[in-house]
């Protein structure tokens, strides 16, 4: 009975109000009012947004510094990275001036082994002529069967008559050049020298039938030359003879050569060897 007789307390609804105050002359004013609840939820409402804002900016702020940090740092590799690269050029350029020397330089090391080459080839080819002083030339043919030394190279023999008439008034019998090997005779005086065409060895030194002693040179080339005279040898089977080796010393009885060349193991015309290369 005596909880029945209490008195009940009643909840007091609370309520906010807001007021709004003109600048204005005038000083009107205007108010509205929240309910507790919806004052709570605008509260919260505003301590959330107000919140973020802190967050946001704080964000803003860190990120801002770290894209400043990155941006100083990417600058720093782009300087280094620039900086590189100039090094490079620089070595680069440095590199294509070196292969340019070096080529140049290979290339004038292979001309120049080209033209020594060519120079050591040119050793090897019968082109001198095989006299040191003046001498007299005569193309003419050898018949290895006969014991005749001239023959002459239009093919005709020279045959005087009875009366011993010479020059003009000889005759030329034909000649069948069949068989027969091209031959330079050549005439010089005493104190000169008989000297090898080329470079080469010494493949045989023989007597000659026709003209007393007998040289053969190898070229190494395809190219043989023989040099008869009836002096006496200076060189002996398997010398090493260079171009213009003494092989013979002319004196009174030996003034006269017999020179051929063979080429590929065919007896080819010395004279046109002397005039195109020599």
């Amino acid at each position: 009975m005596a909880d029945i007789n209490k008195p009940k307390k009643h909840r007091h609804k609370r309520h906010y109000t807001f007021m709004i105050i003109s600048g204005d002359s005038d000083g009107s004013s205007g108010s509205f009012h929240v309910g507790h609840v919806a004052a709570q939820v605008l509260a919260f409402s505003i301590f959330a947004i107000f919140l973020f804002l802190i967050c946001y900016v704080i964000h803003s702020a860190i990120t801002l510094s770290s894209l400043k940090k990155y941006t100083v740092q990417q600058s720093a590799q782009i300087e280094e990275l620039d900086t590189a690269n100039k090094e490079l050029i620089q070595k680069n350029s440095e590199l294509e001036n070196e292969v340019s020397q070096l080529s140049q330089a290979l290339n004038q090391k292979v001309e120049a082994e080209a033209q020594t080459a060519a120079e050591e080839q040119q050793q090897y080819i019968p082109s001198l002529l095989p006299i040191s002083g003046t001498a007299s030339m005569e193309n003419s043919y050898d018949d290895p069967n006969s014991s005749e030394i001239e023959l002459q190279a239009d093919g005709g023999e020279e045959n005087a008559d009875e009366e011993g008439a010479e020059g003009e008034d000889a005759e030329k019998t034909p000649v069948d050049t069949t068989g027969l090997d091209p031959i330079l005779i050549l005439t010089t005086e005493a104190n000169s020298t008989i000297i090898a065409s080329a470079s080469g060895t010494v493949t045989s030194v023989t007597a000659d039938v026709k003209y007393g002693n007998s040289v053969t040179i190898d070229h190494g080339n395809g190219y043989i030359t023989i040099y008869r005279n009836a002096g006496e040898s200076l060189v002996h089977e398997g010398d090493s003879v260079a171009k213009g080796a003494t092989l013979f010393v002319v004196g009174e009885n030996n003034t006269k050569l017999g020179y051929q060349i063979k080429q590929d193991g065919v007896f080819v015309n010395p004279e046109e060897m002397v005039e195109i290369n020599g």
